[in-house]
């Protein structure tokens, strides 16, 4: 049983359109590594790991290692090689920001752009986003009144102005289910924190909104919190049996959801370990079209003071990736 599997199959068949590799001279190759390097010493989230990688970046550039790259593709791949080396942070990384494929189109989504077609136009992006339900798939009531639902992306209101609305429609039919699965195993890139807390919010009770999350910056001082929400419109379901659906592919703001529902004692979690993908990033531009991005907070959940970084969401109830949304149908039909 796979929840993604006809969406997915869907989007393959329209085809992909991929960007080309641009050339670089030696002069904006070395303006690229220079403003990675300063930004890893000043911004990244470890200050000690921040100024390992840079040294290892400095004085391979120095011996010259990086001097045979002559295009941002494979730039981009040995720097983002030699700092995940260094950090283990899969967040960090480089990435072209000029191509045919829109930034907003989640991986997950396979898709050619028609000739004469701008991608950013707001409505042949909503056209997209209303293909793909916002990122919330095949939402279905199964047998035994289990409300199942995918998630591909916590899209953020700034691409998506109706998310909020989309998300109490969504999960409007499920307001009388006597259990929740929800497969995060496609989320693979995450998506915005505060939809995420919208989202959550339908499970968690209470009156007024509570701290869920509290992020730090790279000299431990708070920063920010996420909250849960009283805003939603739709019915809170926060005692209904909830299992979520994780793999290796469960990346950051999906990893946020799944950790943050299972200590606060209200999911079940079913599959194998996430990715462990959870600081807090920013996008900068470090010049000639790359972006770096770059983790700069950290995340602890507010009852463990904890967090998944680096060892992923650990399944309560471990099953091979193929098989853990089976598993979970099975358990809620238990339950």
């Amino acid at each position: 049983m796979k929840l993604l599997g006809i969406v997915i199959g869907l989007l393959v068949s329209m085809g992909f359109c991929s960007a080309s590799a641009q050339d670089i001279t030696a002069t904006e190759r070395g303006e690229m590594i220079d403003h990675a390097v300063d930004q890893l010493v000043n911004r990244y989230v470890d200050p000690n790991l921040g100024r390992k990688a840079a040294e290892t970046i400095r004085q391979k550039k120095e011996k010259q290692a990086y001097d045979a790259l002559d295009t941002r593709a494979s730039l981009i791949e040995a720097l983002v090689a030699d700092m995940h080396a260094t950090t283990g942070d899969r967040q960090l990384g480089l990435k072209a920001q000029s191509g045919d494929r829109p930034e907003w189109i989640p991986s997950a989504i396979t898709i050619q752009t028609p000739a004469g077609t701008n991608p950013d136009d707001p409505q042949y992006r909503k056209t997209i986003l209303q293909f793909v339900n916002y990122g919330l798939i095949n939402p279905q009531v199964l047998e035994g009144n289990i409300g199942c639902l995918g998630i591909l992306e916590f899209f953020s209101p700034k691409i998506a102005p109706e998310m909020y609305q989309v998300i109490d429609k969504t999960m409007q039919p499920f307001r009388e289910c006597t259990a929740m699965i929800l497969d995060l195993s496609f989320c693979d890139r995450g998506g915005d924190p505060e939809v995420m807390m919208y989202l959550a919010s339908y499970f968690l009770g209470g009156e007024e909104s509570q701290p869920l999350y509290v992020s730090f910056d790279r000299d431990n001082q708070k920063v920010a919190e996420f909250r849960t929400r009283t805003d939603i419109t739709g019915t809170r379901m926060p005692n209904i049996p909830l299992y979520i659906v994780v793999s290796p592919k469960t990346f950051s703001t999906g990893e946020m959801f799944a950790y943050g529902l299972q200590k606060a004692g209200r999911a079940k979690i079913v599959g194998e370990p996430s990715a462990g993908a959870a600081h807090v990033t920013d996008a900068i531009d470090i010049g000639h079209n790359i972006a770096m991005v770059l983790p700069v907070n950290r995340l602890a959940h507010v009852r463990t003071e904890t967090n998944w970084e680096g060892t992923g969401v650990t399944p309560d109830v471990p099953a091979p990736a193929d098989k853990a949304l089976g598993v979970a149908r099975d358990l809620a039909r238990k339950k």
